[in-house]
């Protein structure tokens, strides 16, 4: 099993990769380098000019002041356009170092609770990602839930962990175009199927586009668009009898995309305290701000998130992509022990 889990810490009050982030880029180290010798010999040439020639008549000696005067004018006036142009080539430069034009177009994201589930069970999720990762040379980010509980205003509250972890993957890997999250008490059943063709292609997300549904079952007043193009569509999520899960999400890499993270995971709306958690600020985020919602796809659950004990068109069949164990973790149920039953009847990657 190849993955690593990177060691980060989480004393940041801001997601990872937002403006005010503590950690330092490559591009802030590179800045702090060379940039200050650039203004240093900047304001040598300005306040320490080059001293005048010893010999020259009288006339000249008269006239001096005022061509003097012109030509520290010019100076000025020169190395501070210089001045401007270099740091705007600086920024540019930097920005642009900062970018991975490479790296994988799908990320897979996972977050793993290590102090409420057992190593051998978090193995075998892990395995299960790598799996269908490798399969489609798809990225795999993995970092435990532990390492963003510092941001959230109540560790209790686990679901609001899974939006810095998204941010974060995001930062680590600006070259990528999907992010796909998928909550660890999931499992992938059929890993021939590839995000691609079977989520983002224009033509099939287009035709799985539930419009004009409510944002919130069975009867919310404010409902999906009609017309919007598929190609506009930026937040891929599905629903169940409740409203949207959060389980599994997809996140094309874009300004909206990072915009919806850091609105989702306002201080606001975590101390509101949603009756749903997450899941209740995100409903408000799509009913109350159109932004959100006019690049948001709603496509059917069982495209991605289907329920092993659902009912109806929610509920898993064989041949689905996943399936996912929503509600597991509580006392009349046990997460490992349903993940251990589909796990042995999970697919297998067809070479």
């Amino acid at each position: 099993m190849h993955f690593s889990i990177p060691s980060r810490s989480a004393d940041q009050t801001t997601l990872p990769g937002s403006p005010s982030f503590k950690a330092k880029s490559r591009a802030s180290s590179h800045r702090t380098s060379y940039a200050p010798s650039i203004f240093a010999r900047l304001r040598s040439l300005i306040f320490h000019p080059a001293p005048p020639p010893h010999s020259s008549t009288a006339f000249e000696k008269k006239r001096r002041p005022r061509r003097r005067t012109t030509v520290s004018l010019l100076v000025i006036a020169f190395v501070a356009a210089a001045a401007v142009l270099l740091t705007i080539l600086y920024v540019a430069f930097a920005n642009f170092a900062t970018m991975d034009p490479t790296g994988p177009h799908v990320v897979l994201v996972l977050g793993l609770d290590n102090t409420k589930y057992k190593d051998d069970y978090l193995a075998k999720v892990v395995e299960n990602r790598q799996e269908y990762a490798d399969a489609h040379g798809y990225g795999l980010y993995v970092r435990y839930v532990s390492d963003f509980k510092n941001l959230v205003h109540d560790v209790t509250k686990q679901g609001w962990q899974k939006l810095p972890l998204m941010r974060s993957a995001m930062h680590e890997n600006p070259g990528s175009t999907y992010f796909w999250y998928l909550d660890q008490n999931a499992i992938i059943m059929n890993p021939n199927l590839d995000i691609e063709s079977h989520i983002t292609d224009v033509k099939r997300l287009n035709s799985l586009v539930l419009r004009d549904v409510p944002v919130v079952p069975p009867d919310s007043t404010i409902r999906t668009y009609r017309h919007v193009p598929a190609d506009r569509m930026k937040f891929i999520i599905s629903q169940d009898h409740e409203g949207f899960q959060t389980g599994s999400f997809i996140l094309k890499n874009e300004e909206y995309s990072r915009y919806v993270l850091d609105a989702w995971f306002d201080k606001l709306y975590q101390e509101y305290k949603f009756e749903k958690d997450e899941k209740g600020a995100l409903e408000h985020l799509a009913q109350w701000h159109p932004t959100v919602l006019s690049k948001m796809a709603v496509i059917p659950q069982r495209i991605f998130n289907a329920y092993p004990n659902g009912v109806g068109e929610a509920m898993y069949q064989d041949g689905d992509f996943v399936a996912s164990l929503v509600g597991c973790d509580t006392p009349e149920r046990s997460c490992a022990r349903e993940f251990e039953r589909l796990w042995d009847d999970r697919g297998r990657v067809v070479n």
